[in-house]
């Protein structure tokens, strides 16, 4: 890896860490490539089909700025090499050298590490209104430098807006914290690209969480508490800080499915897939060690532990064995390759063709008039109903639909089945604007993206709710993208049956508060045509 580059919401550079490659055009190359791209993506509304990883072109001199100031170095050490052998040598000249006339020849110098042909790569990952960056200019796997650019958000995340939203991730919170960010990437990564320390907890006795405190005491000149040991830099439990201890000992686990996929118009399924991810917030005293057995081991697959779990056990027993870190962190990462459970449930990918839709929590219907030319307008109707039984429902549902170039307004309003409508809205917003807001939630359209955004925040089970209006699209008709996004969220519910049947917690003489709870969080692409 050769750096870390942040973008603010309007794609210029904020924060800069030290590269390897010491040309000052370098990381603006990939800033400049990877803002052209997103310019035309947007432009064909097609952002969210933007690769993670892409092959920047860029100038030969500039991509071998790092190795002309290697070969400098190198040429200055064996000068100095030389001219202590040229002393040595002129110290003993009268005396024979028997090794002189059949010594081999030198060896070729080692060959430098082969740059990416064509120029680098830019693996690059969005949160929030934020874009994290890392080029890469010699063999890697990705996957190395895009889990490095989540590590750096995760960080951030818990010291500077302390959740992991993403909408806090803002322009504003990084550069009122520009010194927490450059001391936490200098620990992270150092100026040759190699990764240092990604624990948070390590961090935090190396690196003090920014505070009102700290700040009225540097203000004033006086010792900080940032004076602190870095015990962690040798610690051998790094994701654990020393002596921790907690008025209340509390444990908890959510075990968090994501199902993504495509639906056709018909309400069936053409591909899905299910993800699972185990989330943990752990303030327990001393150093406890948790074991948790799951119901359904046998549904884990391709699975990626956190360093804390002992994968030998895992491997034998299909049990989760571990130290737990402080405060919230990810137990681990899986695939779920198997069948979803209920009547006439489909597999999961291809065999999901001719699959029922009983499986999926909601059903949504789309209907698009033809273009009025009276009245400049498309009529349209979105119809979302809850498959769930009680008491489940639906929480932060948001649907999103692409509108094309030539939609200049929406006039559009909510009803909730058995209620009235009491929302409408203004056609020829400038901006993304609220334009109604019922029970059912609101509606805006953002006009400089042409892009419709219907967000419900709770769904009851059977429920059913629908936005009803007319895309404005004076001179021309519009043409509105073929498919939906969209997302929810499933508090208590859980496709695989996947859980943990206890918490087993050893090595403590006190009685912990524990829980754990299922949450399925769903992405869809549902096609309308």
């Amino acid at each position: 890896m050769d750096g870390l580059i942040v973008l603010g919401a309007s794609g210029r550079p904020i924060v800069l860490s030290r590269f390897r490659n010491r040309h000052a055009v370098y990381p603006l190359l990939h800033v400049d490539y990877l803002n052209s791209v997103l310019r035309k993506a947007r432009a064909s509304g097609s952002e969210r089909d933007v690769p993670p990883v892409l092959v920047v072109p860029v100038a030969e001199d500039v991509l071998r700025a790092e190795e002309s100031e290697e070969s400098e170095e190198s040429e200055e050490e064996s000068e100095e090499e030389s001219g202590e052998e040229s002393a040595a040598s002129e110290s003993s000249k009268d005396m024979p050298n028997v090794w002189t006339a059949d010594a081999p020849a030198d060896a070729p110098p080692a060959p430098a590490d082969d740059t990416h042909e064509g120029g680098a790569v830019l693996c690059h990952i969005k949160v929030g209104e934020l874009r994290f960056l890392c080029p890469v200019s010699r063999e890697v796997d990705p996957l190395v430098p895009l889990e490095f650019l989540h590590r750096v958000v995760d960080v951030l995340q818990s010291y500077l807006a302390a959740s992991s939203d993403p909408a806090l991730m803002t322009e504003e919170l990084i550069c009122d914290h520009f010194d927490t960010v450059y001391e936490l990437l200098e620990e992270m990564l150092d100026g040759d690209g190699n990764v240092l320390i990604t624990e948070t907890n390590a961090l935090k006795d190396i690196v003090l969480p920014p505070s009102w405190l700290d700040r009225l005491v540097s203000t004033v000149g006086l010792g900080s508490a940032s004076e602190q040991s870095r015990s962690a830099l040798t610690s051998q439990v790094p994701w654990r800080r020393p002596n921790s201890k907690y008025a209340k000992n509390e444990f908890y686990l959510d075990f968090v499915e994501c199902l993504e996929g495509i639906v056709n118009a018909a309400g069936k399924p053409v591909a899905l897939e299910l993800a699972g991810r185990i989330d943990g917030t752990a303030w327990l005293s001393g150093v406890p060690e948790l074991t948790v057995p799951l119901t359904k081991p046998e549904l884990v697959q391709d699975a990626a532990w956190h360093a804390c779990v002992r994968q030998k056990k895992w491997s034998s027993a299909s049990v989760l064995n571990f130290l737990p870190p402080d405060g919230p962190f990810e137990l681990g990462t899986y695939r779920i390759a198997t069948k979803l459970t209920g009547d006439a449930a489909p597999a999961l990918g291809h065999s999901a063709l001719s699959s029922a839709d009983t499986t999926l929590p909601l059903a949504l219907d789309v209907q698009l008039d033809d273009w009025d030319a009276a009245l400049g307008t498309h009529a349209f109707s979105i119809t979302i109903e809850s498959k769930l039984g009680a008491p489940r429902a639906l929480t932060d549902l948001v649907v999103e639909w692409q509108l094309g170039e030539r939609a200049q307004g929406l006039d559009a309003a909510v009803r909730d089945y058995g209620m009235p409508s009491t929302a409408h809205s203004v056609s020829h917003t400038s901006s993304a604007s609220e334009l109604s807001a019922t029970q059912s939630g609101s509606v805006v359209f953002d006009r400089r993206r042409h892009l419709l955004r219907w967000t419900t925040p709770t769904l009851a089970a059977g429920a059913c709710t629908k936005l009803q209006g007319t895309i404005l699209a004076h001179g021309a008709p519009t043409r509105p993208l073929y498919a939906l996004q969209v997302k929810f969220t499933v508090l208590g519910h859980s496709l695989s049956g996947l859980r943990a049947k206890e918490i087993q917690m050893d090595h403590v003489n006190y009685a912990p508060t524990k829980g754990v709870r299922n949450v399925l969080s769903g992405a869809l692409e549902w096609r309308r045509t």
